[in-house]
């Protein structure tokens, strides 16, 4: 009976790393992708957009899960309206009006701070600290997308400056650690599906309002680009990759899901090299490396605490 125990264990945690991965690879586009369509769309509009979409991939998926789990109280709603305002609402509107303004090497930069807020949110909101070899792991990784970011060039990276919409770029990172973290103790009750498909409905519900006005009062310029991409956003990101990001924290907890997020840029360049014929260097090697290390001594065995 142990020894089933312990496989089953091990099975659920290794396709909680497949998942994982999985949501990274689809997140790696999300930059380019909103800075394509981010002058097309109006921000708040878009968002609304995205949300409407990712219910219409998520609903069908849901349906059985939503009959069969518990009904949720009043508490639970209001947490799932915590969790839609925080990881939907704000986050989507923060990132796509400031990736208009920010360059993408800030814009990555920030995001590549995600596992380090996440981490210092759990040890000062939840109690959990981290070991020493995964504070080492996380800025041994964030080392390894500087060096890509920088294209490995210190006085590039020297050179950076910060404007207002970095401050709102990280008060999107902020917003997503604490939606990742509340998500992590709601599917103690409730199914990731479940949890996917609340917080996405609140979160759109709140974006009506405003994303109704946009619609009506705000310059569009609509192509056929604008529509392929806000596909891949809305059903894609915002649908699935979205589940499968709640999956894996469901199963290897929210510390981890977000050390396994810097894997998205690393995804993002890749993507660009096969579809865009984008050149890889020798930087680039040598910040995934650094990356993969990182993420490695954060994956450590002798870590057995769920984060």
């Amino acid at each position: 009976m142990i020894e089933r125990s312990t496989f089953l264990t091990k099975d659920l945690k290794f396709g909680g790393y497949v998942v994982l991965l999985l949501a990274s690879l689809l997140y790696g586009g999300t930059v380019v992708a909103a800075r394509v369509i981010s002058g097309d769309i109006p921000p708040v509009a878009l968002s609304l957009l995205r949300g409407l979409f990712g219910l219409l991939v998520l609903f069908p998926l849901a349906r059985r899960s939503l009959r069969e789990s518990p009904t949720p109280t009043r508490q639970d709603l209001c947490r799932f309206a915590l969790m839609g305002f925080l990881g939907i609402t704000v986050a989507y509107v923060t990132f796509l009006w400031a990736i208009q303004y920010s360059s993408a090497t800030n814009a990555s930069i920030i995001a590549a701070t995600t596992p380090a807020i996440t981490i210092t949110l759990l040890a000062f909101g939840w109690g959990i600290i981290p070991s020493k070899l995964r504070v080492f792991g996380i800025a041994l990784s964030f080392s390894g997308l500087l060096v890509v970011i920088a294209q490995g060039s210190i006085t590039r990276l020297l050179s950076l400056s910060l404007n207002p919409s970095d401050l709102v770029l990280l008060l999107n990172v902020l917003t997503v650690s604490v939606f990742t973290i509340l998500g992590q103790g709601v599917m103690a009750k409730f199914p990731p599906i479940v949890t996917s498909v609340y917080s996405l409905l609140f979160g759109t519900i709140f974006l009506l309002p405003y994303g109704i006005w946009e619609m009506f009062h705000r310059n569009w310029h609509f192509t056929n680009t604008s529509m392929v991409v806000l596909l891949y956003m809305g059903c894609v990101v915002t649908g699935i990759a979205t589940l499968l990001n709640f999956e894996g924290i469901s199963r290897l907890g929210s510390g981890k899901a977000a050390i396994l997020g810097n894997l998205a840029p690393v995804f993002g360049v890749l993507l660009a090299y096969i579809f865009l014929g984008e050149r890889l260097s020798l930087y680039h090697w040598g910040g995934f490396t650094l990356v993969f290390a990182g993420i490695g001594l954060c994956l450590f065995p002798g870590y057995s605490q769920q984060t």
